[in-house]
């Protein structure tokens, strides 16, 4: 008798355990803000879109054409844009690359650790952002 209450004790304690939360759109809607990462990833936002329109991006038609063809070249790494923000005559390209990237680089790691958070349709992942960027915005 003492073995089988032992066993199901453990049972209990093992199943309550395994129960993992399910990180689904309706986690990420109320709970994404206490993710430090997620939280990063919209300060690091913030931050781009406040300085973004500090700097003139290049609007030539021969830059067009260049980030058209090459695009996985030039958005490589921060150095690669930067250099070709350079070439077509952006000031601080250096500046404007870092805070682009930076802002993505966030959302891989955020991503990289919700890997859940992938799985929501595009649609649903901008809301989720866009719900705790804008409430975070109106509350400063």
């Amino acid at each position: 008798m003492k073995k089988l209450i032992t066993l199901l004790l453990v049972c209990f304690a093992v199943s309550a355990f395994a129960q993992k939360q399910v990180k689904d759109l309706k986690y990420y809607y109320y709970y994404a803000n206490q993710d430090k990462d997620f939280n990063a990833y919209l300060a690091a936002r913030k931050s781009f879109d406040n300085k973004k329109f500090d700097f003139k991006l290049p609007a030539s038609k021969e830059a067009v054409a260049e980030l058209q063809t090459n695009e996985s070249k030039i958005f490589k790494n921060e150095r690669t844009y930067a250099e070709f923000l350079k070439r077509y005559g952006m000031k601080n390209a250096g500046d404007y690359a870092k805070l682009w990237f930076n802002q993505m680089e966030t959302l891989k790691v955020f991503i990289k650790k919700n890997p859940e958070f992938y799985s929501l349709s595009p649609k649903e992942r901008q809301n989720v952002i866009d719900k705790w960027y804008f409430s975070e915005i109106a509350a400063n």
